[in-house]
C-alpha cells in the first residue's frame, strides 16, 4: 500500500487489525488488505445486504474492470471482494467514496455477519480477529467469550486425549526408528497428534495446558524409543516377546555397558525429537500467552 494512501485511511479512522485495515464511511464498512502476490493491488472487501438492486452494484463494478481501476472483483453469499489498482492520481479514498455513492444510490446496505441484521452495525475484533456484527451478535459473542474463559479447564481429560494422541503419533516414530533412522517428522507427528487430541477434548490453550502436552509428549517419546529397543531385541532373540522384554528389562538397564551403548541412539533420537517438536510448542506456547490478554470488544471508529 502506497505512502499516500495509508495516509488517506489514518485520515479517514481507519484501524489497523493484523494485516487489514477496517473502518467506515458515512454507514458502510469496508476492510483492506495488500494482495499478498502484488505490489500495487489492495483487497477491498464489504457486506452486502441483498436487494433488488444488487445486479446494478455489480453492473458499477463491470465498468470499473473494463476502465482498469480493478483487475477483479468476487462474491461469496453477501461478501463482496474488490481488487482495486492503486493509482497516483486517485487514491483509495476516492475509490471508497465511488463506492458509498453506488451504494446510497441502490439504497443499498452493509448486513451482519452473523444475521440479516443490517442496523447498528460495527466491527467487533479478537486479537486480529474482526467481524462486521450487529449490536446484539456483538453483544452475544462478548458475553460467550468471557463465559468460555471463566470456564474451568479439565485439565486431567485434557492429559489424557494429549496422551493418546502423542501415542498415536508416535507410531510413525517406531515405524522410522525400527528400520534403523530418525527423522524430525516423526517429532513433529507426536507433537502435533498430542496438541490434537488436547483440542478434541476441549482443553484450553493455556500455558499449564502447554505444559501437560509437553508431558504427553515426553512419554509418548520414551514409549517409542522402547518400542523400537523391544523391535530391535526380536530381531536378535527369535523366541522374544513382548512379556519376556519387559521381564528382561531391568536387567537390561542395570549392565552399564549396554546403557553406554544406547546413548548415542538416545542422543540423537532426542535431538531428532526436539527438532520435530519444538515449533509445535513455541507456537501453541505463544498462542496461549496472546490468549490470556485478548478480550473481544467492539471497536470504535
Amino acid at each position: 500500500m502506497t505512502e499516500n494512501n495509508v495516509e488517506k485511511l489514518v485520515e479517514l479512522n481507519f484501524k489497523k487489525i493484523g494485516i487489514d485495515r477496517i473502518g467506515k464511511i458515512e454507514d458502510y464498512f469496508f476492510s483492506i488488505e495488500d494482495k499478498q502476490d502484488s505490489e500495487n493491488e489492495l483487497i477491498v472487501s464489504f457486506n452486502f445486504a441483498p436487494n433488488n438492486n444488487k445486479s446494478k452494484l455489480f453492473e458499477f463494478f463491470d465498468k470499473l474492470e473494463e476502465s482498469k481501476q480493478i483487475s477483479e472483483y468476487n462474491i461469496d453469499k453477501n461478501l463482496v471482494r474488490v481488487v482495486y489498482i492503486e493509482d497516483e492520481k486517485e487514491t483509495v479514498d476516492i475509490f471508497l467514496n465511488g463506492i458509498v455513492n453506488k451504494f446510497r444510490e441502490i439504497d443499498g446496505k452493509c448486513i451482519c455477519s452473523n444475521c440479516d441484521n443490517t442496523e447498528n452495525l460495527s466491527f467487533y475484533s479478537n486479537g486480529n480477529v474482526y467481524s462486521l456484527l450487529c449490536e446484539s451478535c456483538g453483544t452475544n459473542v462478548i458475553d460467550q467469550f468471557e463465559k468460555d474463559k471463566l470456564a474451568k479447564n479439565n485439565y486431567i481429560k485434557g492429559l489424557l486425549a494429549s496422551l493418546i494422541g502423542a501415542l498415536i503419533g508416535s507410531a510413525i516414530w517406531i515405524i522410522i526408528g525400527a528400520l534403523g533412522f530418525f527423522a524430525s517428522i516423526a517429532g513433529l507427528a507426536i507433537s502435533y497428534c498430542a496438541f490434537k487430541g488436547y483440542g478434541i477434548a476441549k482443553g484450553k490453550l493455556t500455558r499449564k495446558g502447554i505444559i501437560l502436552n509437553v508431558i504427553a509428549i515426553v512419554i509418548a517419546f520414551l514409549f517409542a524409543q522402547y518400542a523400537v529397543l523391544f523391535i530391535q531385541f526380536m530381531k536378535e532373540f527369535e523366541n522374544m516377546d513382548l512379556f519376556g522384554f519387559i521381564i528382561l528389562t531391568p536387567v537390561i538397564f542395570s549392565d552399564l555397558e549396554f546403557v553406554k551403548s544406547l546413548l548415542p541412539d538416545i542422543g540423537l533420537g532426542i535431538l531428532f525429537a526436539f527438532l520435530g517438536t519444538y515449533r509445535t510448542i513455541i507456537n501453541n506456547y505463544k498462542s496461549a500467552k496472546n490468549s490470556e490478554n485478548i478480550k473481544v470488544e467492539k471497536i470504535e471508529l
